[in-house]
């Protein structure tokens, strides 16, 4: 799966940060950094923004730490995704790391 590229408009999708998702009522909710939250039921995401049309995809994130690769995680200057540092350039916007 492509995330770089909106499955709507077919623009460019740029990564706005992670967040947690959390059951609330009546529905999921993003969790604030005002909210107090131990993070415990806490669905983790990766939130994309697509330039063109403006919609928001939400796709399930690995908690920090435990992907289980190994390789260490740097975050992109330009974009600011994450990604293994030995990746040359970023998967998300091509900036040379």
């Amino acid at each position: 799966m492509d995330k770089t590229t909106c499955i709507r408009c077919g623009g460019r999708m740029s990564l706005l940060g992670r967040d947690g998702l959390q059951k609330g009522s009546p529905g999921w909710r993003l969790r604030g950094t005002l909210e107090h939250t131990g993070g415990e039921d806490l669905l983790p995401v990766e939130i994309w923004c697509c330039s063109d049309c403006r919609s928001l995809d939400f796709y399930l994130a690995e908690p920090d730490g435990t992907d289980g690769s190994g390789i260490a995680k740097i975050r992109c200057p330009v974009c600011g995704c994450r990604h293994e540092m030995d990746d040359a350039r970023c998967p998300s916007c091509g900036t040379r790391c």
